[in-house]
């Protein structure tokens, strides 16, 4: 069990209340601040866990598929199992397994699950939920990483003030998205977060025809966070990840927020349907699962990323 202590709700003294929940149903409990430590952890006790626990948000529980999917051989599939101790600010990735209540929840039912199938070496797969991911390869790093949410544009801009404010609850978060539409909509445009952003994309070997944006997502998730569901009805039988991208007027969709944010109609200048593979390179900033690439300019190819085994309790 790896806690991140940095997570916005990972309280202080977590090693040792998370000892007084699990008692002898764990050995190994690392707190750690930084990637390097985490990669650290993992390569000691590599040969010697079974069983994963990542304790943090969205972009600790990513940190930690990436580099076990690097340790296995970057395969088809990540069969190590792994359990999010959701501490973050959004929780999206727990919420598709789904986890449900608190830290202190998941923990006990975690310890009476294991007591419950003491001397079973596997965990079962009823308890197992398999998730796809997306194949990330930015321009800059020597290898791929996987993720379940990325967005450039003003999510990216929106992400950015969330982390720097440290907002902890869902209802901050909201608070700020509507809070900054109506800046924009008192100043008459003058709104620095909802902004344009210069990128040109590739879709499946395809230009995209438009080079300014307002908001580029993809996700494995028809929910990738809160209430937005911006996919339109899609085929089902197509193979590959969500992608939305907005380049059209920022008051056309202002006035049809809700419309658009719940995908119950695609937007104009826009394009919203499955992909298995897009090339982007923006003069923006990059947000992956609550990770932050606060950069000028970005190049990188997102595709179709392994399957990962997530514990359901």
């Amino acid at each position: 069990m790896i806690c991140n202590i940095n997570a916005q709700r990972v309280p202080q003294g977590i090693s040792a209340r998370i000892k007084a929940i699990l008692k002898d149903s764990i050995e190994v409990i690392e707190e750690t601040k930084k990637l390097k430590d985490m990669k650290e952890i993992i390569d000691d006790y590599f040969d010697k866990v079974d069983v994963w626990c990542f304790v943090g948000g969205d972009g600790t529980v990513n940190q930690g598929l990436t580099y076990l999917w690097y340790k296995t051989g970057m395969k088809d599939e990540l069969d190590i199992p792994v359990l999010h101790g959701k501490a973050g600010s959004l929780n999206a990735i727990p919420d598709k397994i789904p986890l449900k209540g608190d830290l202190d929840d998941i923990l006990i039912r975690f310890k009476n699950f294991l007591e419950e199938k003491k001397g079973i070496r596997k965990i079962p797969r009823d308890n197992l939920k398999k998730l796809n991911t997306i194949k990330l390869s930015i321009k800059g790093y020597e290898t791929p990483k996987i993720c379940f949410n990325f967005f450039l544009g003003v999510p990216f801009l929106i992400s950015k003030k969330v982390v720097e404010m440290r907002l902890g609850t869902k209802s901050s978060i909201l608070q700020t998205i509507y809070s900054t539409i109506a800046k924009f909509v008192v100043s008459g445009g003058r709104e620095k977060l909802i902004k344009k952003i210069k990128a040109e994309i590739e879709i499946e070997g395809a230009k995209y025809p438009y080079k300014f944006h307002y908001v580029i997502v993809g996700s494995t998730f028809r929910e990738p966070a809160l209430f937005f569901r911006p996919f339109t009805e899609i085929d089902k039988y197509k193979s590959g990840f969500f992608f939305f991208v907005y380049s059209g007027d920022a008051w056309t969709a202002i006035r049809n927020f809700r419309t658009y944010a719940r995908g119950k109609k695609r937007p104009p200048h826009s394009f919203n349907d499955i992909t298995s593979k897009v090339l982007i390179k923006a003069w923006s900033g990059l947000n992956y699962d609550g990770e932050i690439e606060d950069r000028d300019f970005i190049e990188f190819k997102a595709e179709i990323g392994p399957i990962v085994n997530l514990i359901k309790i």
